[in-house]
């Protein structure tokens, strides 16, 4: 399936878009496992996550987070129970991780959101494999102009090739959000269209 991509104007806009998405997920489904991992991102996705859920108020009792990023006490003072909070590495498989200790029958054990950033040579901060392509949906959060050419990349591979995250192409639903720096690799048209549809 091909990628969706959402071209925000700045690295601001970009983390308010997705801090939307990430308090709307929580609120709509209280019992979400997501794993985030932002450590090659400069968008303040999480200062934003916290803003939004002080508007609007997220009970987070049964919330799980697959913590990538070593931010266990930003996600404890949000309000995920301590218990709740699984710190993972690059290759840890988010899959066995869930079964051995997530699994309840209101969640079923299934791995929501997956939400990760790129560095500018366009590696991913979690295996694929072991991480993303478990996840019922997956967004890409991309900023600055110096992965531009990861996101050229990213486009172009069709997914099968050792460009790991090119792989996402094969996943169901893939949501790349870039700010206007890092869509500048994209083709003109497709960056226009992505920009006038979503603006």
């Amino acid at each position: 399936m091909a990628m969706n991509f959402k071209v925000l104007k700045d690295q601001e806009s970009v983390a308010t878009y997705t801090a939307d998405v990430l308090r709307k997920q929580f609120n709509n489904n209280p019992t979400t496992i997501a794993g985030i991992h932002l450590s090659h991102e400069f968008a303040p996705v999480l200062d934003e996550l916290k803003k939004d859920v002080d508007r609007h108020a997220v009970d987070f009792s049964q919330i799980n987070v697959l913590d990538y990023d070593n931010n266990r006490s930003f996600y404890h003072a949000l309000g995920v129970p301590e218990g709740q909070i699984y710190e993972l590495s690059f290759d840890d498989d988010a899959e066995n991780l869930i079964s051995e200790k997530i699994k309840t029958k209101e969640n079923k054990g299934k791995l929501i959101t997956q939400v990760c950033s790129i560095t500018h040579e366009g590696k991913t901060d979690v295996s694929v494999r072991n991480g993303l392509m478990k996840a019922r949906e997956v967004f890409l959060v991309i900023t600055g102009s110096d992965k531009k050419e990861a996101v050229q990349k990213l486009y172009q591979e069709n997914g099968k090739t050792s460009y790991e995250p090119a792989d996402l192409k094969t996943h169901r639903m893939v949501n790349v959000i870039l700010d206007e720096a890092a869509a500048e690799g994209l083709p003109d048209d497709v960056r226009e269209y992505f920009t006038y549809r979503f603006a």
